[in-house]
């Protein structure tokens, strides 16, 4: 509705809602009047409304409606050009609107505006509304305690969960996380240490020399695939490319070394067996172990059992009266060993010593402690050991004990030790060869730890797989001519040897009480 004395311009002012605008008068030409009255007509309209338009002025401050700001400009408007807004009568007071917002319209934008915030006409009624309460109050119907129904509410248990997770995981970190970490950044302040010092904090000083082992030998170059003098030749079966066989600890299981050769396909005529240490001792047949690799042509190193062993062989050779000791015959005249200088297993030892023959004994004797292979394609300088290295010494200031009974290393002083609880050598060796340039590396291959089992390494291959107590017997084959030579591991079943064993100690032990 438009107030009386508005002219038919003053929709421009309106409010913007459609609700309330309204279409300005057309004045359609009369059909009885010649053109140039219909200008004239038009042109008095024009006139008759430009004092309303006059009358229409602003100024540079601002107004209030009710006591509220509602433009940054003072608008002075004739009564007859303001429009009825949404919410005021037609002389300009407020009028009744049943709650709804009040809005004044600005007439110099034509935007309702509002009058005041909509956040005071919110009562929160739904609040007392009752059936609104089960949606606040879960469980209520079904008469449960207010704690029992916040610990049943999904919320809860999500949180529960959430920091259930959370306290999970730092006890994680914690036990196995941080260790690990403290480990990793020892090894890593190790092996720069090692690596800036050059010999490190171990073996800078003499190594003393034994007379009745070998430290140190170097394979022949014809038998190392890819080699420069290596000339392969076609044998039965064979491709003419030369493989090296590295087999670990045999312990006398004679029949699962004869199994695993037939598993490789191995050639006398074109591969080359060398065993890893402890060939003999704790198996069944070790003298024919022994044997079968003589007829073989194998190469050796010698490890910890072979080490007792032929100390106990040179102790048989010697002269002198004799101390008694436990489970032996009275008639020992081809006993000379004296009985203090022994102790756990070096009976067994004795009695091993006692079964092999000379020509076995030298063989075993030419066994070297530590065996170069020499430099193979992709690889590095390839070195056979039966315990493990000291990473930083060189070959020939290497300790030959700990060479042989070696598992861990300690990461302050890098002094080994044949203990299995620590770090284990391979660890630092492995961080220690990474500092290095490519051409000063070296891989080694070893067993002697059947209680870590297969150990493979990018620097470091572990073979010993604990064939006599059941595991497996394992070979690591290096295979191939110049410039294309590839490694693989071969495995087989192994009986339980060492279950046998004890069952037999204990029957016989049995038997003796029994005779007792």
């Amino acid at each position: 509705m438009i107030p009386s004395g508005a002219s038919d311009d003053s929709d421009r002012y309106s409010s913007n809602d459609s609700e309330h605008r309204r279409p300005a008068p057309r004045i359609e030409p009369a059909s009885d009047q010649s053109p140039s009255q219909q200008r004239e007509r038009r042109h008095s309209h024009r006139q008759e409304q430009q004092p309303h338009r006059a009358s229409c002025s602003s100024s540079d401050s601002s107004v209030s409606v009710e006591g509220r700001p509602w433009s940054t400009r003072e608008v002075s408007l004739s009564p007859s050009l303001v429009p009825l807004a949404y919410g005021y009568t037609a002389d300009g007071q407020p009028a009744a609107n049943d709650g709804l917002p009040v809005f004044a319209t600005n007439p110099m934008y034509g935007r309702p505006q509002p009058r005041r915030p909509l956040i005071d006409l919110v009562k929160n009624e739904w609040m007392s509304d009752s059936k609104y309460a089960q949606m606040f109050s879960p469980g209520a119907e079904r008469g449960e305690p207010r704690w029992l129904a916040m610990v049943r509410a999904p919320r809860l248990r999500r949180h529960v969960l959430l920091y259930t997770l959370l306290l999970l995981s730092i006890f994680v970190g914690l036990r196995w996380g941080r260790p690990r970490w403290m480990e990793y950044t020892a090894l890593h302040r190790s092996a720069d240490t090692l690596y800036k010092t050059a010999n490190g904090l171990y073996g800078v000083n003499m190594r003393p020399q034994f007379a009745d082992m070998i430290h140190l030998k170097t394979l022949s170059e014809d038998l190392v695939p890819g080699s420069e003098r290596h000339k392969p030749k076609e044998g039965k079966g064979g491709s003419g490319d030369k493989r090296l066989v590295i087999v670990g600890d045999v312990h006398g299981c004679k029949d699962e070394l004869v199994k695993l050769l037939d598993e490789v396909s191995f050639n006398r005529e074109t591969d080359h067996l060398v065993v890893a240490g402890d060939m003999i001792s704790k198996g069944p047949d070790s003298p024919a172990v022994v044997d079968m690799l003589r007829d073989m042509g194998a190469s050796c190193v010698r490890g910890n059992h072979e080490d007792r062993v032929l100390l106990a062989h040179r102790d048989l050779k010697r002269k002198h009266v004799p101390l008694a000791g436990p489970e032996e015959p009275l008639d020992r005249s081809n006993d000379h060993m004296d009985e203090e200088s022994f102790n756990h297993g070096d009976y067994t030892d004795r009695a091993l010593a006692q079964q092999l023959s000379s020509e076995q004994v030298n063989y075993l004797r030419a066994c070297p402690v530590i065996l170069n292979v020499g430099s193979i394609d992709g690889m590095g300088n390839v070195v056979v050991v039966h315990g493990g290295l000291v990473p930083g010494v060189a070959l020939g200031n290497q300790d030959a004990y700990n060479v042989m009974n070696m598992r861990t290393i300690d990461l302050e002083s890098h002094v080994p030790s044949e203990n299995r609880d620590g770090v284990a050598w391979t660890r630092l060796w492995n961080r220690y060869q990474d500092q290095l340039p490519s051409e000063e590396r070296s891989f080694v291959v070893y067993g002697h730890d059947a209680g870590r089992g297969l150990s493979i390494n990018e620097y470091s291959k572990g073979i010993d797989s604990g064939c006599f107590r059941g595991g497996k017997l394992t070979a690591f084959i290096v295979e191939g001519g110049k410039g294309k030579v590839s490694s693989t591991l071969a495995s087989v079943a192994c009986k339980d040897y060492q279950t046998e064993a004890t069952a037999s100690r204990k029957k016989k032990s049995a038997s003796d009480q029994k005779n007792i």
